[in-house]
């Protein structure tokens, strides 16, 4: 039986991960901080990230632990010897990257330079793979832009995901790691406890509160269902013709905020809405084209917004993430 140690395995995406390595028959160990990153309100009432896992927590092996504590890390990694690492545990939202720059400098990039290093030493081959995020190309230039697109980041989530990309190259060139690069974009789906747009315009609609939009809603994003995200992530991490490649992972049609709207309100019924300036660190985004993940790696996102977001909406009905 193969081994995963998947870092930030308690996430949002990360827990949807290792559905998909348990799926394959891997032996998986999760190794989380369990922080949130949200904001503090005295109000909220307290929320068990272990939900996620709650299933199946008796099928993998869990571990509480820093990435930035190098030689706890390095004591889990050459305890368990796994065949593939899939690195997500890191600060995960731009807006909050902004205030909080050091953290985010040192959740992203220190902790994968931790994992490198420790992969350095292994004395067997272990694919690892680095999460990074669309951010990295800033403003799109088209409308659908290409792993090849330029890389132009204007916030310092983007900047600070790219300079991964670059030190994780680094590593892979100098010492032959099998660095493999996902970037995700806009994803959404049951278990987000980070507060990302789709989960804030569905909890103020339940609660017959406007919604707030940045512009005018016509704003496009590659909108990507959870499940296809995980899905793609592990044929990264798993599919030979992966190695040292980079990857859009998403749906492959952006959709605009207008629309998500639309389909919120048929569902729920009518909302009202807000509209507001849109913040400067927030690019002009699109579609992500994902022809390489299909050609490379028989990657097929199931999930439109059309048919995922009612049933996140019932989701999230009865449940508070």
């Amino acid at each position: 039986m193969q081994k995963a140690f998947i870092t930030g395995g308690a996430g949002f995406i990360g827990s949807r991960v290792v559905r998909e390595f348990l799926a394959a028959d891997y032996e998986v160990t999760v190794f989380d901080s369990f922080k949130q990153y949200v904001a503090p309100d005295p109000k909220a009432k307290p929320i068990n990230l272990l939900a996620r896992l709650a299933d199946i927590s008796d099928d993998i092996s869990l571990v509480t632990g820093d990435t930035l504590n190098k030689d706890y890390l390095r004591r889990a990694l050459n305890s368990f010897k796994p065949d593939v690492i899939v690195h997500m545990a890191a600060l995960p939202l731009a807006n909050v990257a902004i205030e909080q720059t050091e953290e985010a400098f040192e959740s992203i990039l220190s902790s994968t330079v931790n994992i490198l290093e420790v992969v350095r030493d292994f004395d067997h081959n272990c694919p690892v793979l680095y999460t990074s995020s669309s951010m990295v190309y800033g403003d799109f230039k088209t409308p659908s832009v290409t792993e090849e697109a330029p890389k132009d980041p204007k916030d310092i989530y983007g900047s600070i995901k790219l300079a991964g990309e670059i030190i994780s190259a680094g590593y892979r060139k100098r010492y032959g790691i099998d660095v493999r690069t996902v970037r995700p974009t806009a994803v959404y789906g049951p278990f987000d406890a980070n507060q990302r747009v789709l989960y804030k315009f569905i909890t103020r609609a339940l609660n017959g509160q406007p919604l707030r939009i940045d512009g005018d809603g016509s704003m496009a994003l590659d909108f990507t269902y959870v499940d296809d995200t995980a899905n793609g992530i592990f044929r990264i991490a798993t599919t030979d013709a992966a190695a040292g490649e980079t990857f859009n992972i998403a749906r492959g049609k952006s959709e605009t905020l207008s629309t998500a709207v639309s389909i919120i309100s048929e569902t729920i019924g009518d909302v009202e809405v807000e509209y507001g300036e849109v913040p400067a660190h927030i690019p002009n985004r699109g579609t992500l084209d994902v022809t390489k993940a299909r050609d490379l790696l028989g990657f097929e996102p199931q999930y439109g917004l059309e048919r995922a977001l009612p049933a996140y909406i019932e989701h999230l009905r009865h449940n508070p993430i």
